[in-house]
């Protein structure tokens, strides 16, 4: 290995650290505090409300998504060893599929080792050079780069802005087959996109719709069905993609539903479903046994929707500027780097695990800290975390003074 190669990455990662910008890994408990919302601190021992798990109704640790992962090993082992296409299918793997295309309503469905599978391999097979993919300015990095691999035109169109994505389907009047592609949540900005007028340009132009709704399914419309039912297009929309690691259980695995036609290609043709090891039968069983749950209407998904209103309603009452609302991803603006860093420091002393956002995740000097509310959180853990956000003032207004001073020394 090149000496060089090794001295520049040493220089670029203290350079990441210099900044405030290395990630570390904290090694958290789930022992004892997870099930009522928060973990552990497996260095400090600190127990700390936990705002970063997409675990947003706590099937992770329900008894039923438990048990049906002990029983699926018990029957079937811990994996198969093989792809799909091989010695890599079993029964489960069928029901699951069958599992979803109900749940969700749609002609077919395939099962993928992760989300971010699907993502990256459903684009390749549909389109090439004689293609336009029409991509939300906000769409998720693993979108993108399924696009991209596709080598068709990628144009770019401005998020919740209707009027561009039709000035760009017209003007794209040249293309093969067109594909409109978005989030049903942005994960950034936790805004749901407006599927419905999504799906009238696609119909006006004759374009396929694909939506990445890894964060609403679980959580958005009556029975968690997701983004499309929130917004009354279920059965519009071509191709949804989405992913068991988040709301409906946790466990590893994803998936595409929609068109018959475009599901038996994709079984074809794509190639993160033809060469990677298929999905362990525990984790589909725990998909299949939260989905069950969904189905039947015992989710927590009200008390779920109480948490994700009380602490957005505390947050504006103390006049912090929170996007969201109605989806249990809410973002708070913060500002400059310097101030989210001292914040999401301050908030962790204080019991508060966030996450933050900074350049280039998201525009220059507009910091963002993320929050996750799960239906695990209980009253006092909302008052507890308003609290900690209140005495953060003190925090944020230190930070401008010290960028006030550095900026007159220069």
């Amino acid at each position: 290995m090149s000496q060089a190669l090794r001295d520049l990455l040493r220089s670029e990662t203290n350079r990441l650290k210099d900044a405030g910008l290395y990630k570390r890994e904290v090694v958290f408990s789930r022992s004892g505090g997870m099930a009522a919302g928060g973990m552990v601190d497996g260095k400090t021992g600190q127990p700390v409300v936990n705002y970063t798990t997409h675990d947003f109704l706590g099937l992770s640790v329900d008894p039923q998504l438990q048990q049906a992962a002990i029983d699926a090993i018990q029957k079937y082992g811990v994996g198969l060893s093989s792809q799909r296409v091989m010695c890599g299918t079993l029964a489960i793997h069928k029901e699951l599929e069958d599992w979803l295309r109900g749940f969700l309503k749609v002609p077919d469905v395939i099962l993928y080792g992760s989300g971010y599978h699907a993502n990256i391999g459903l684009f390749a097979p549909l389109f090439g050079a004689k293609d336009c993919i029409i991509c939300d300015g906000g769409v998720h990095p693993s979108l993108a780069e399924g696009a991209r691999l596709a080598g068709a035109r990628l144009v770019t169109f401005r998020s919740d802005d209707p009027d561009d994505l039709e000035d760009i389907l017209r003007r794209s009047r040249w293309a093969r087959f067109r594909a409109i592609v978005t989030n049903g949540v942005h994960p950034f900005t936790g805004r749901i996109s407006d599927l419905a007028s999504i799906c009238d340009l696609a119909d006006k132009y004759d374009a396929m719709v694909v939506v990445d709704d890894a964060l609403g399914i679980g959580v958005l419309g009556d029975r968690g069905r997701g983004a499309a039912e929130h917004a009354g297009v279920l059965g519009r929309v071509h191709l949804i993609t989405g992913t068991f690691s988040k709301a409906l259980g946790g466990a590893t695995g994803g998936f595409a539903a929609g068109n018959a036609e475009i599901i038996e290609w994709l079984r074809q043709k794509s190639s993160p479903y033809m060469f990677s090891a298929a999905l362990p039968p525990a984790m589909a069983a725990v998909a299949m046994a939260a989905l069950q749950i969904l189905e039947s209407g015992e989710a927590p998904l009200p008390g779920l929707r109480d948490n994700v209103r009380t602490l957005f309603d505390g947050l504006i009452e103390r006049k912090f500027r929170v996007l969201g609302g109605q989806h249990p991803l809410l973002i708070v603006e913060v500002g400059p780097y310097e101030i989210l860093r001292e914040t999401i420091n301050h908030l962790y002393d204080r019991g508060i695990y966030c996450h933050g956002l900074c350049y280039p995740v998201v525009p220059e000097g507009e910091a963002r800290i993320r929050l996750m509310v799960s239906a695990l959180h209980s009253a006092a853990h909302i008052q507890q975390t308003l609290k900690a956000f209140e005495s953060t003032r003190e925090v944020a207004a230190f930070a401008v003074d010290a960028l006030d001073a550095l900026g007159s020394l220069q």
